[in-house]
């Protein structure tokens, strides 16, 4: 099952999209939208919406089924009562900036969310309302732990089949004071293992979905700066689409505990999907 956290507003509608390609492409075909009576949007103004929603979920065959939901303590208990307890569901929100504390995900209910899921929930910052939410090419930036890919594995599978091209970037974090003294070995090495990396990613990949139908590009970098790198990249290989992990550990600790994060989400020249599963 998908379930949709709508806010009622123009950008609530650029992140149901991507709610919508993902429900017609399940096997119950089905979309719990959420939405929190909370006065933030005028009730017939939000009610207008959501009709509108319904509509194109019928036009794609999605069954919606919709709760407005009357605020508990806050806007983010009332969702998480009303989430299910599924680990196969997907709880898709949208995080924006907000106007006096300058921050897309710092204090956010999708933050709220990403921390105390009660199923993978997908926090997305969408900048290219124009792609429908039909990305055809993704940048998966891999913080290189064993499990990486196991961890990403329900959200990609969910955006594979409409995929031309997968890119797999290794963004090796690097000391700005000790960088500039590594040696030429010593930086091949360092690339050398994270080629090797990508590559069991990309062997995972195929072996758990068979003939896949886009291309997959790796990429490594040493670098002293991964988020402005990981922009770069993103950039240079015109991608439509971000997706992070906040299960990992590192990234993890940079989503929560430091501005990395809030910079890929400022500064992003496309989509960016931040996902934690169970």
């Amino acid at each position: 099952m998908i379930i949709l956290a709508h806010d009622g507003s123009l950008y609530g509608d650029w992140v149901a999209r991507y709610a919508i390609r993902f429900a017609a492409n399940e096997t119950d075909r089905k979309l719990l939208l959420l939405h929190v009576l909370d006065g933030r949007i005028e009730t017939a103004i939000a009610e207008a919406r959501l009709a509108r929603l319904r509509e194109e979920c019928a036009g794609a065959g999605v069954t919606c089924h919709q709760e407005m939901l009357t605020p508990g303590q806050s806007v983010h208990r009332t969702l998480r009562q009303a989430t299910p307890h599924d680990p196969t569901a997907l709880l898709i929100c949208g995080t924006r900036v907000k106007p006096r504390r300058q921050a897309f995900l710092t204090g956010s209910v999708a933050e709220l969310l990403l921390r105390g899921h009660q199923c993978p929930v997908l926090a997305l910052r969408v900048v290219q309302p124009g792609l429908l939410g039909l990305p055809h090419d993704l940048l998966i930036p891999l913080a290189g732990h064993h499990d990486s890919y196991s961890r990403l594995e329900p959200i990609l599978r969910r955006l594979l089949p409409q995929l031309r091209r997968l890119h797999l970037l290794h963004a090796l974090p690097a000391n700005p004071i000790t960088q500039p003294h590594q040696t030429r070995e010593r930086c091949e090495t360092l690339l050398d293992e994270g080629r090797r990396y990508l590559d069991r990613i990309g062997t995972t990949l195929k072996e758990q979905h068979g003939t896949i139908s886009c291309s997959i590009d790796h990429r490594v970098v040493i670098t002293t700066d991964p988020a402005h790198q990981i922009l770069v990249e993103a950039s240079h290989l015109k991608a439509q689409m971000l997706l992070l992990g906040a299960s990992e550990r590192s990234l993890a600790h940079r989503v929560f505990h430091g501005q990395a994060l809030e910079q890929l989400l400022r500064d992003t020249p496309c989509d960016v999907g931040i996902y934690r599963g169970p």
